[in-house]
């Protein structure tokens, strides 16, 4: 049995399993596996009215009725092993991680810088309290130092975003942050079907000229998730400001979710400090 891979034609699959079961992980929105899918190379199946996911020779968590994952998840296992001789599980969420564990008797560690931030939507809007006394002094820097306009993004100003961030990238030493490559081939692939994808961003520009901007989408009914978030290195607190700005344009939901750090320091220290209201808890293992 051949597994089939992911193409920008499977939107309406994956919506309809993330709609009927609401994911908590960040990776599941058709959007993000998608645009990662050079990373990923997405393969899935679905099996017993489960969907099935795997990226190489690691499964992500199953997605569908409770009484049938774990017989959908056996079956897949089977499959994958056709494929590989070593098979990992990857990104499982708490619960997932249980079931599993239970059936399987593996092994499963937390896999920390995959953990993602979840934050609540009002704390990033108003920054209240003695917390959030530095974020809300740079948004009060920006309101007094800089003109601006915010526009919601759309197919209109997309190309005009992605020219934006070809002028960041060109910012960064590929060198030392490899992943910036990868980064802004899954941000093309984004902007360049902007309205297929059926996301909600926002624009900043200062003078007429975009220097930050940031989308996401609905991730479960009472969760957003952000997917990329970029501005001007060189436009002091644009990246508070576009966070805030954000958090307001998905004021319909409670919480955030602003994805993981990676393991990277300096992204652990910023989502840190905007003081996380939950962590969704990622783990990992070998079957």
């Amino acid at each position: 049995m051949s597994l089939k891979s992911l193409t920008i034609d499977d939107k309406n699959i994956f919506d309809e399993y993330f709609s009927k079961f609401p994911p908590e992980i960040s990776e599941y929105t058709f959007t993000n596996l998608f645009m990662w899918n050079h990373v990923y190379d997405i393969k899935y199946e679905i099996i017993d009215g489960c969907l099935l996911i795997a990226s190489g020779n690691k499964i992500f968590p199953p997605v569908g009725p409770a009484e049938s994952i774990l017989d959908a998840f056996g079956k897949f296992f089977k499959i994958m092993q056709e494929y590989h001789s070593e098979i990992y599980l990857d990104r499982f969420d708490k619960d997932s991680a249980c079931k599993i564990k239970e059936l399987y008797n593996v092994e499963l560690e937390q896999d920390e810088n995959n953990f993602d931030y979840v934050y609540n939507t009002q704390d990033l809007i108003n920054l209240s309290g003695r917390k959030y006394h530095n974020k809300k002094n740079h948004i009060n820097r920006f309101l007094k130092t800089y003109d601006y306009t915010l526009e919601e993004l759309s197919s209109e100003n997309a190309l005009e975003c992605l020219k934006f961030t070809e002028k960041w990238l060109s910012l960064k030493d590929i060198e030392e942050n490899p992943g910036v490559i990868q980064e802004f081939d899954a941000i093309k692939k984004v902007l360049d079907n902007y309205e297929f994808f059926k996301l909600k961003g926002i624009v900043l520009k200062i003078s007429g000229k975009i220097e930050a901007y940031s989308f996401g989408e609905k991730l479960n009914p009472e969760t957003a998730v952000t997917h990329i978030e970029k501005a001007n290195p060189e436009i002091k607190d644009a990246y508070a400001f576009i966070n805030m700005c954000f958090a307001k344009l998905m004021s319909e939901y409670k919480y955030i979710n602003r994805e993981q750090d990676l393991g990277i320091p300096g992204l652990r220290y910023a989502k840190q400090s905007y003081h996380p209201t939950k962590m969704i808890l990622k783990f990992r293992g070998k079957l």
